[in-house]
């Protein structure tokens, strides 16, 4: 029985390694954070499965504003905004604001011109 077991386990571990390494997107790393290697396709295709109200909070965190503030802009909870947030980093591929905004500040530099 623990046989059978480990071949599971093991044939699952390999499963799980095989699908990261489909759905990962390469970067590099930097002091901060990591820096995909997107072009601006690329982005734009990310940036189409963001919903109206995370482009609003995306953009609004691309401009240096605390989650706290964004709410306050946006008239949301914080709770909400926050939830927002979260679905903009798994979308976006990225961990952290410094991320968010090395990997995508282009974007928003482009929108004001």
């Amino acid at each position: 029985m623990s046989k059978i077991k480990e071949i599971f386990i093991k044939s699952k571990s390999e499963t799980m390694e095989a699908l990261e390494m489909e759905t990962a997107i390469p970067g590099t790393p930097t002091r901060y954070g990591k820096k995909l290697e997107l072009g601006a396709a690329e982005k734009s295709v990310l940036m189409k499965s963001l919903t109206p109200r995370e482009k609003e909070t995306f953009l609004i965190l691309l401009g240096g504003y605390s989650l706290k503030e964004a709410a306050k802009q946006l008239g949301i909870g914080y709770s909400t905004a926050n939830t927002y947030q979260t679905a903009i980093y798994k979308k976006l591929h990225v961990n952290s604001r410094a991320e968010l905004i090395i990997n995508f500040r282009d974007v928003c530099e482009t929108r004001e011109e």
